[in-house]
């Protein structure tokens, strides 16, 4: 259940930063002007900001979940470090793209993190009905 605690308190520390680029974003509307509602960095911002809160709900209901379905402790493990790796890599990465452009090929990396993550959920939740 180790695992799974690190995704609840990772994925609270998350929603916090997250709620935190809310509250940017929510200035820069306010003050930044036709020039702010132009640029790609709000673009950006905005759909980091969706993503990480997104992602952290779904990271503290994995660490909820994880010690109920029938995976072994190595897949229990994998799927959790995977959960939080997607948790942190595509919303960042989409946080920064604007700014160091290469960074956006690891925005594919964080989706695969988290489809695999939930995958195994499944594959698991499945496998502890039968």
């Amino acid at each position: 259940m180790n695992s799974g605690k690190t995704n609840i308190k990772f994925g609270f520390l998350w929603i916090t930063l997250a709620t935190f680029l809310g509250f940017i974003l929510a200035i820069k509307m306010q003050t930044g002007g036709e020039e702010w509602q132009k640029s790609p960095i709000k673009g950006y911002w905005s759909v980091a900001h969706v993503h990480a809160n997104t992602l952290a709900i779904l990271n503290i209901l994995y660490g909820l979940f994880i010690g109920r379905v029938g995976l072994g402790d190595s897949a229990r493990k994998l799927g959790s470090n995977l959960a939080l790796a997607g948790m942190i890599i595509m919303p960042l990465g989409l946080f920064l793209v604007p700014f160091i452009q290469p960074i956006g090929y690891l925005i594919p990396l964080g989706e695969w993190c988290i489809i695999i993550s939930m995958g195994m959920m499944a594959a698991g939740a499945f496998k502890s009905i039968n």
